[in-house]
Protein backbone atom coordinates (compact mmCIF):
# COMPACT_ATOMS: atom_id res chain seq x y z
CA UNK A 1 0.00 0.00 0.00
CA UNK A 2 2.46 2.45 1.10
CA UNK A 3 4.61 1.58 -2.37
CA UNK A 4 1.32 2.39 -4.13
CA UNK A 5 0.70 5.29 -2.60
CA UNK A 6 4.15 6.94 -2.95
CA UNK A 7 3.90 5.45 -6.88
CA UNK A 8 0.67 7.53 -7.23
CA UNK A 9 2.29 10.51 -5.55
CA UNK A 10 4.99 10.73 -7.22
CA UNK A 11 3.21 10.22 -11.02
CA UNK A 12 0.71 13.58 -9.92
CA UNK A 13 3.86 15.31 -8.98
CA UNK A 14 5.21 14.71 -12.55
CA UNK A 15 2.30 15.53 -14.06
CA UNK A 16 1.99 18.84 -12.16
CA UNK A 17 5.55 19.63 -13.44
CA UNK A 18 4.60 18.93 -17.11
CA UNK A 19 1.89 21.31 -16.93
CA UNK A 20 4.08 23.93 -15.24
CA UNK A 21 5.83 23.07 -18.17
CA UNK A 22 3.78 23.31 -21.00
CA UNK A 23 2.32 26.12 -19.55
CA UNK A 24 5.40 27.93 -19.40
CA UNK A 25 6.10 27.27 -22.54
CA UNK A 26 2.83 28.87 -23.74
CA UNK A 27 3.41 31.77 -21.87
CA UNK A 28 7.51 32.17 -23.35
CA UNK A 29 6.06 31.38 -26.56
CA UNK A 30 3.45 34.57 -26.68
CA UNK A 31 6.17 36.41 -25.09
CA UNK A 32 8.57 35.24 -27.71
CA UNK A 33 6.08 36.35 -30.42
CA UNK A 34 5.20 39.91 -28.43
CA UNK A 35 9.07 40.54 -28.44
CA UNK A 36 9.23 39.74 -32.60
CA UNK A 37 6.47 42.45 -32.90
CA UNK A 38 8.82 45.22 -30.94
CA UNK A 39 11.79 43.71 -33.18
CA UNK A 40 9.89 44.48 -36.31
CA UNK A 41 7.89 47.57 -35.07
CA UNK A 42 11.69 48.70 -34.24
CA UNK A 43 13.40 48.20 -37.03
CA UNK A 44 15.88 45.60 -35.21
CA UNK A 45 15.60 42.79 -37.27
CA UNK A 46 19.23 43.48 -38.62
CA UNK A 47 20.56 44.26 -35.34
CA UNK A 48 22.37 41.04 -35.57
CA UNK A 49 23.43 41.03 -38.99
CA UNK A 50 24.57 37.07 -38.80
CA UNK A 51 22.98 33.91 -37.41
CA UNK A 52 23.07 31.86 -35.46
CA UNK A 53 25.85 34.03 -33.65
CA UNK A 54 25.66 37.61 -33.46
CA UNK A 55 28.48 39.92 -34.99
CA UNK A 56 29.82 36.79 -34.41
CA UNK A 57 29.59 36.25 -30.82
CA UNK A 58 27.15 34.69 -27.87
CA UNK A 59 27.40 38.05 -26.40
CA UNK A 60 27.95 41.28 -29.00
CA UNK A 61 28.76 44.00 -28.26
CA UNK A 62 25.67 45.80 -27.24
CA UNK A 63 23.58 48.76 -29.12
CA UNK A 64 19.94 50.01 -28.80
CA UNK A 65 18.83 47.67 -31.94
CA UNK A 66 21.73 44.66 -31.08
CA UNK A 67 20.15 44.14 -27.49
CA UNK A 68 16.43 44.29 -28.89
CA UNK A 69 17.19 41.56 -31.55
CA UNK A 70 19.83 39.56 -28.91
CA UNK A 71 17.27 39.45 -26.69
CA UNK A 72 14.39 38.32 -29.04
CA UNK A 73 16.92 35.74 -30.07
CA UNK A 74 17.83 34.79 -26.15
CA UNK A 75 14.08 34.46 -25.86
CA UNK A 76 13.89 32.04 -28.26
CA UNK A 77 16.61 29.67 -26.88
CA UNK A 78 14.56 29.50 -23.68
CA UNK A 79 11.43 28.51 -25.28
CA UNK A 80 13.21 26.09 -27.23
CA UNK A 81 15.43 24.74 -24.33
CA UNK A 82 11.34 24.60 -22.29
CA UNK A 83 10.13 22.65 -25.45
CA UNK A 84 12.81 19.94 -25.32
CA UNK A 85 12.12 19.87 -21.69
CA UNK A 86 8.97 18.53 -21.75
CA UNK A 87 9.40 16.26 -24.80
CA UNK A 88 12.05 14.52 -22.80
CA UNK A 89 10.04 14.23 -19.87
CA UNK A 90 6.95 13.13 -21.95
CA UNK A 91 9.26 10.20 -23.57
CA UNK A 92 10.58 8.94 -19.87
CA UNK A 93 6.95 9.63 -17.91
CA UNK A 94 3.97 9.88 -20.31
CA UNK A 95 5.54 7.73 -23.25
CA UNK A 96 1.86 6.00 -23.27
CA UNK A 97 -0.16 9.09 -24.00
CA UNK A 98 0.51 8.58 -27.61
CA UNK A 99 -1.46 12.61 -28.42
CA UNK A 100 0.91 14.00 -26.04
CA UNK A 101 3.64 11.77 -27.16
CA UNK A 102 2.95 13.14 -31.20
CA UNK A 103 2.36 17.01 -29.82
CA UNK A 104 5.31 16.98 -28.08
CA UNK A 105 7.68 16.03 -31.05
CA UNK A 106 5.89 18.01 -33.46
CA UNK A 107 6.22 20.90 -31.35
CA UNK A 108 9.96 20.19 -30.74
CA UNK A 109 10.25 19.77 -34.41
CA UNK A 110 8.59 22.82 -35.03
CA UNK A 111 10.46 25.31 -32.52
CA UNK A 112 13.41 23.58 -34.32
CA UNK A 113 12.03 24.74 -37.98
CA UNK A 114 11.46 28.24 -36.45
CA UNK A 115 15.02 28.82 -35.16
CA UNK A 116 15.84 27.59 -38.96
CA UNK A 117 13.55 30.22 -40.18
CA UNK A 118 14.77 32.89 -38.39
CA UNK A 119 18.14 32.34 -39.24
CA UNK A 120 16.88 32.72 -43.41
CA UNK A 121 14.67 35.75 -42.65
CA UNK A 122 18.17 37.33 -41.25
CA UNK A 123 20.45 35.97 -43.83
CA UNK A 124 17.87 36.90 -46.44
CA UNK A 125 17.39 40.41 -45.01
CA UNK A 126 14.02 40.35 -43.77
CA UNK A 127 12.06 38.65 -46.89
CA UNK A 128 8.67 39.19 -45.81
CA UNK A 129 7.32 36.00 -46.88
CA UNK A 130 10.14 34.40 -45.17
CA UNK A 131 8.97 36.80 -41.98
CA UNK A 132 5.03 35.82 -42.49
CA UNK A 133 6.07 32.05 -42.24
CA UNK A 134 8.10 32.52 -39.34
CA UNK A 135 5.23 34.05 -37.31
CA UNK A 136 2.56 31.19 -38.78
CA UNK A 137 5.01 28.62 -37.36
CA UNK A 138 5.37 30.05 -34.13
CA UNK A 139 2.01 30.42 -33.81
CA UNK A 140 1.14 27.08 -34.88
CA UNK A 141 3.53 26.50 -31.88
CA UNK A 142 1.42 27.60 -29.40
CA UNK A 143 -1.66 25.16 -31.09
CA UNK A 144 0.06 22.34 -30.66
CA UNK A 145 1.35 23.40 -26.76
CA UNK A 146 -2.40 23.91 -26.20
CA UNK A 147 -2.92 20.34 -27.63
CA UNK A 148 -0.56 19.01 -25.06
CA UNK A 149 -1.83 20.47 -22.46
CA UNK A 150 -5.35 19.39 -23.12
CA UNK A 151 -4.43 15.91 -23.70
CA UNK A 152 -3.37 15.30 -20.12
CA UNK A 153 -6.48 15.48 -19.44
CA UNK A 154 -7.47 12.36 -21.58
CA UNK A 155 -6.94 8.79 -20.71
CA UNK A 156 -4.17 7.17 -22.07
CA UNK A 157 -6.25 4.36 -22.93
CA UNK A 158 -8.82 5.78 -25.43
CA UNK A 159 -8.57 6.22 -29.25
CA UNK A 160 -7.69 9.36 -30.05
CA UNK A 161 -8.99 9.17 -33.78
CA UNK A 162 -11.95 9.17 -32.31
CA UNK A 163 -11.29 12.74 -31.29
CA UNK A 164 -11.01 14.11 -34.71
CA UNK A 165 -15.27 14.03 -35.20
CA UNK A 166 -16.14 16.93 -34.68
CA UNK A 167 -19.41 18.71 -33.53
CA UNK A 168 -21.28 22.07 -34.84
CA UNK A 169 -19.96 23.38 -31.72
CA UNK A 170 -16.03 22.31 -32.26
CA UNK A 171 -16.62 23.67 -36.30
CA UNK A 172 -17.93 27.10 -35.48
CA UNK A 173 -14.52 27.73 -32.91
CA UNK A 174 -12.58 25.86 -35.25
CA UNK A 175 -13.61 28.40 -38.32
CA UNK A 176 -13.09 31.28 -36.09
CA UNK A 177 -9.64 30.05 -35.39
CA UNK A 178 -8.90 29.94 -38.65
CA UNK A 179 -10.46 33.44 -39.66
CA UNK A 180 -8.11 34.55 -36.70
CA UNK A 181 -4.66 33.15 -37.71
CA UNK A 182 -5.46 34.81 -41.54
CA UNK A 183 -5.92 38.08 -39.90
CA UNK A 184 -2.61 37.93 -37.87
CA UNK A 185 -0.93 36.80 -41.48
CA UNK A 186 -2.45 39.13 -43.14
CA UNK A 187 -1.57 41.98 -40.79
CA UNK A 188 2.53 40.80 -40.26
CA UNK A 189 2.28 40.61 -43.97
CA UNK A 190 0.89 44.27 -44.47
CA UNK A 191 3.45 45.49 -42.13
CA UNK A 192 6.36 43.45 -43.46
CA UNK A 193 5.53 44.94 -47.30
CA UNK A 194 5.47 48.57 -45.67
CA UNK A 195 1.57 48.90 -45.89
CA UNK A 196 1.31 48.81 -41.94
CA UNK A 197 0.78 52.91 -41.75
CA UNK A 198 -0.68 53.34 -45.32
CA UNK A 199 -4.26 53.64 -43.68
CA UNK A 200 -3.84 56.77 -41.31
CA UNK A 201 -7.42 56.36 -40.15
CA UNK A 202 -10.28 54.19 -38.59
CA UNK A 203 -12.22 52.57 -39.58
CA UNK A 204 -11.71 54.48 -42.73
CA UNK A 205 -8.70 54.15 -44.75
CA UNK A 206 -8.12 57.91 -44.83
CA UNK A 207 -10.02 60.89 -43.20
CA UNK A 208 -11.69 60.78 -46.97
CA UNK A 209 -12.02 57.43 -48.22
CA UNK A 210 -13.13 53.94 -46.94
CA UNK A 211 -11.13 52.46 -49.93
CA UNK A 212 -7.59 52.79 -50.19
CA UNK A 213 -5.61 54.63 -53.23
CA UNK A 214 -2.59 51.79 -53.88
CA UNK A 215 -1.72 48.62 -53.87
CA UNK A 216 -0.07 49.21 -50.58
CA UNK A 217 -3.46 50.66 -49.45
CA UNK A 218 -5.44 47.11 -50.12
CA UNK A 219 -3.12 44.83 -48.17
CA UNK A 220 -3.48 47.23 -45.43
CA UNK A 221 -7.62 46.80 -45.64
CA UNK A 222 -7.37 43.08 -46.98
CA UNK A 223 -5.96 42.49 -42.69
CA UNK A 224 -9.07 45.07 -41.67
CA UNK A 225 -11.74 43.01 -43.63
CA UNK A 226 -10.00 39.67 -42.15
CA UNK A 227 -10.19 41.45 -38.71
CA UNK A 228 -13.82 42.56 -38.90
CA UNK A 229 -14.95 39.24 -40.84
CA UNK A 230 -12.80 37.45 -37.56
CA UNK A 231 -15.02 39.93 -35.24
CA UNK A 232 -18.02 38.90 -36.65
CA UNK A 233 -17.64 35.37 -36.30
CA UNK A 234 -16.29 35.47 -33.26
CA UNK A 235 -18.94 37.47 -31.55
CA UNK A 236 -21.58 35.08 -32.99
CA UNK A 237 -19.94 31.75 -32.66
CA UNK A 238 -18.78 32.70 -28.66
CA UNK A 239 -22.16 33.77 -28.00
CA UNK A 240 -23.20 30.46 -29.11
CA UNK A 241 -21.19 28.76 -26.61
CA UNK A 242 -21.89 30.93 -24.22
CA UNK A 243 -25.50 29.97 -24.49
CA UNK A 244 -25.08 26.19 -24.26
CA UNK A 245 -23.42 26.03 -21.08
CA UNK A 246 -20.65 23.89 -20.96
CA UNK A 247 -18.32 23.48 -18.35
CA UNK A 248 -17.07 26.21 -16.17
CA UNK A 249 -13.31 25.76 -18.07
CA UNK A 250 -15.00 26.14 -21.38
CA UNK A 251 -16.73 29.16 -20.00
CA UNK A 252 -14.59 31.20 -18.75
CA UNK A 253 -12.34 30.84 -21.63
CA UNK A 254 -15.28 31.53 -24.04
CA UNK A 255 -15.20 34.80 -22.18
CA UNK A 256 -11.74 36.05 -22.35
CA UNK A 257 -11.70 34.70 -25.88
CA UNK A 258 -14.84 37.26 -26.43
CA UNK A 259 -13.20 39.66 -24.15
CA UNK A 260 -10.05 39.86 -26.32
CA UNK A 261 -11.86 40.10 -29.94
CA UNK A 262 -13.34 43.47 -27.97
CA UNK A 263 -9.39 44.66 -27.05
CA UNK A 264 -8.39 43.53 -30.64
CA UNK A 265 -10.77 45.75 -31.42
CA UNK A 266 -9.84 48.90 -29.71
CA UNK A 267 -6.47 48.32 -30.24
CA UNK A 268 -6.66 47.86 -34.27
CA UNK A 269 -8.03 51.36 -33.88
CA UNK A 270 -5.57 53.21 -31.40
CA UNK A 271 -3.00 51.98 -33.94
CA UNK A 272 -3.92 54.98 -36.17
CA UNK A 273 -5.41 57.09 -33.71
CA UNK A 274 -1.95 57.09 -31.99
CA UNK A 275 -0.70 57.52 -35.30
CA UNK A 276 1.12 54.10 -34.70
CA UNK A 277 2.99 54.32 -31.53
CA UNK A 278 5.32 51.51 -31.02
CA UNK A 279 3.36 50.31 -27.37
CA UNK A 280 0.44 49.90 -29.78
CA UNK A 281 1.74 48.01 -32.41
CA UNK A 282 3.34 45.52 -29.81
CA UNK A 283 0.38 45.28 -27.94
CA UNK A 284 -1.83 44.39 -30.95
CA UNK A 285 0.40 42.01 -31.91
CA UNK A 286 0.61 40.50 -28.49
CA UNK A 287 -2.95 40.52 -28.17
CA UNK A 288 -3.11 38.72 -30.93
CA UNK A 289 -1.30 35.52 -29.81
CA UNK A 290 -3.14 35.56 -26.53
CA UNK A 291 -6.42 35.51 -28.54
CA UNK A 292 -5.28 33.42 -31.11
CA UNK A 293 -3.58 30.79 -28.37
CA UNK A 294 -7.45 31.31 -26.33
CA UNK A 295 -9.08 30.43 -29.57
CA UNK A 296 -7.08 27.59 -30.72
CA UNK A 297 -7.40 26.06 -26.85
CA UNK A 298 -10.99 26.14 -26.85
CA UNK A 299 -11.03 24.30 -30.59
CA UNK A 300 -9.04 21.38 -28.55
CA UNK A 301 -11.25 21.39 -25.21
CA UNK A 302 -14.63 21.50 -27.30
CA UNK A 303 -13.58 18.33 -29.44
CA UNK A 304 -12.38 16.88 -26.03
CA UNK A 305 -15.87 17.97 -24.87
CA UNK A 306 -17.47 15.81 -27.53
CA UNK A 307 -15.29 13.13 -27.15
CA UNK A 308 -16.51 12.95 -23.83
CA UNK A 309 -20.28 12.97 -24.60
CA UNK A 310 -19.72 10.37 -27.00
CA UNK A 311 -17.36 8.15 -24.58
CA UNK A 312 -17.73 7.21 -21.03
CA UNK A 313 -14.59 8.15 -19.18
Amino acid sequence: MVSLSFRKTNYLSNKKLLKFLIVFSIIDCIFQISLGGFVRVTSSGLGCPDWPLCYGKIIPPMNYHTLIEWGHRTSGAILGLSILSVSIFVLIYERSNKLLLYMSLITLFLVIVVGGVGGAVVLTELEPSLRTLHLFLAQLIIFTLGVSLISLYVPADKKYSDILILDKYSIIIGVLALTTIISVLTGSYAVWKGAGTVCSSWPLCTTNSLLPQSSLGWIHMIHRIASSLTGIIGLIGLYIILRKKFSNSIYMISVFSLSMIFIQGILGALNPWTKFEIWARVSHLGASSVMWGLISTLFCMLTIENFRSRKNF
